[in-house]
């Protein structure tokens, strides 16, 4: 039997509702951070878990929680994690060890995004596949062999997250093979998705995935 689905609502900004209730909620097992349970007050879901230090939570929201629904885990307002990296690392502990969906993950603060990608990447043995998504893009960190389906025309980039990687493309309008690219390298910046099967294999370290759901004025 597969492994349920962990979708986190991270609290960052959440981008388009319209998007959100597209999701597939069903059957999952929901996580607020801290703000994120805004968004999924917004969206009428209840979350199995709540992680966070309450500095940009609505206080009613965290009140009104059923703690014999909801597991409240309330963090110290100094700390030297962020409350994402708690809820993986609570995660971890819990055993959950699916796929994890990250939503209003990627808007606001960059620096947020950079630390949440490198969180993601260093989490990656942990769960089957962990993807940050919103209306706009959808990043995931890859190691080994990954067969994909973006649509045609699809923009997506590579980038390594460790010191170097080796990876070898197919399906891409710039394959590689066995190519090796240096973390700060733009080699595989901006590559595009052709036919309907996409296959990455990263023979030696990680790299995150960023692609690109609409079009870019910028190559």
């Amino acid at each position: 039997m597969p492994a349920v689905p962990t979708i986190v609502f991270a609290g960052g900004d959440p981008g388009s509702f319209s998007y959100l209730r597209t999701v597939d909620y069903a059957d999952a097992f929901l996580v607020a951070v801290d703000r994120g349970l805004a968004v999924m007050a917004e969206l009428g879901l209840t979350p199995d878990l709540f992680v966070g230090d309450g500095d940009s939570v609505v206080p009613e929201l965290l009140a009104g929680l059923d703690r014999s629904r909801t597991r409240v885990v309330i963090l110290p307002a100094h700390k030297d994690v962020s409350d994402l990296e708690a809820a993986f690392d609570l995660l971890v502990t819990m055993g959950r060890q699916g796929s994890v969906l990250v939503l209003a993950g990627l808007g606001g603060r960059l620096d947020h995004c950079l630390f949440n990608f490198q969180l993601a990447a260093r989490h990656l043995a942990d769960f089957e596949d962990i993807t940050f998504e919103d209306d706009r893009c959808l990043v995931r960190p890859l190691t080994s062999s990954n067969a994909l389906q973006l649509p045609a025309r699809t923009t997506v980039s590579f980038v390594p997250v460790t010191r170097e990687v080796e990876l070898s493309l197919t399906g891409f309008e710039y394959p590689l093979l066995h190519a090796v690219v240096q973390r700060g390298s733009t080699r595989t910046l901006s590559n595009v998705a052709c036919g309907l099967v996409q296959q990455v294999i990263v023979e030696r370290g990680t790299v995150v995935m960023i692609a690109w759901k609409v079009q870019s004025d910028i190559p």
